[in-house]
């Protein structure tokens, strides 16, 4: 799963919602933001297998717990929905004091096997 199809999948649960690496100033709540965290190579004893495992964080931000939970849980459906399935983990709610906005964020692992993972 590329990069792009990620932005689709996310797009297509919070239509025209979805930045990275961070929403442009004024942007009115709620909305998703997602970022690369960590693209493993996966190597063989022949060298580079144009296989990438690659970590995903994605945050909901809303002005309640509620409504970060509940578009959370819309994207979440995407991307159980999406082929390949990316594993999701790591869920939690947190507070951000600078925005006073709710923040639901879990972790996502895809697979790419284009060999150019970009951020």
């Amino acid at each position: 799963m590329t990069e792009a199809d990620l932005f689709a999948i996310l797009d297509s649960a919070m239509p025209g919602r979805v930045f990275t690496p961070i929403a442009p100033k004024g942007t009115v709540e709620p909305y998703v933001i997602y970022q690369d965290v960590t693209v493993l190579p996966t190597n063989t004893m022949c060298g580079y297998a144009w296989l990438d495992q690659c970590h995903w964080q994605i945050d909901s931000y809303a002005r309640t717990k509620g409504e970060a939970r509940a578009n959370m849980e819309l994207v979440k459906q995407a991307l159980h929905a999406a082929d390949p399935q990316p594993t999701v983990e790591n869920e939690q709610s947190l507070y951000e004091v600078e925005t006073r906005l709710c923040r639901r964020m879990v972790q996502v692992i895809t697979w790419d096997s284009t060999g150019k993972v970009t951020a």
